[in-house]
């Protein structure tokens, strides 16, 4: 990831995943920790694909999120707040999120070929 501050998390099905923590506004209004992605689509084609994330605390699931049906031309990416993709967890303080009890897990899911991406707006 070309982007500054995100980590490589993986690679998976032609996908390259970077995140990062970092503050955005929750629907209140109110700054909180979210998980920023950044997702890169490494394959020949354009692809629909969901995005699902586990948050752990002390060993034990609390908290599961998915980003759903999101679509991503072929050598295109997709940049945290830039493009709205990011996830703010809503059952941990700041201070839980940076405790080494805290963990989560990323998976790209039901990647599924296709022939463009269409907007919204066209």
């Amino acid at each position: 990831m070309a982007q500054p501050g995100y980590t490589d998390y993986r690679q998976q099905e032609g996908f390259k995943v970077g995140t990062k923590w970092a503050t955005a506004k929750d629907t209140s209004g109110t700054k909180r920790q979210a998980l920023f992605l950044a997702i890169e689509n490494k394959n020949e084609y354009a692809a629909n694909f969901d995005i699902a994330v586990r948050f752990y605390y002390e060993g034990i699931l609390r908290e599961q999120s998915t980003i759903e049906t999101q679509c991503l031309p072929s050598k295109k990416s997709m940049i945290g707040k830039l493009n709205g993709i990011y996830i703010i967890p809503q059952q941990f303080t700041e201070a839980q999120i940076k405790s080494s009890d805290f963990k989560f897990e990323l998976e790209v899911e039901n990647i599924q070929e296709t022939e463009a991406c269409v907007s919204a707006t066209e």
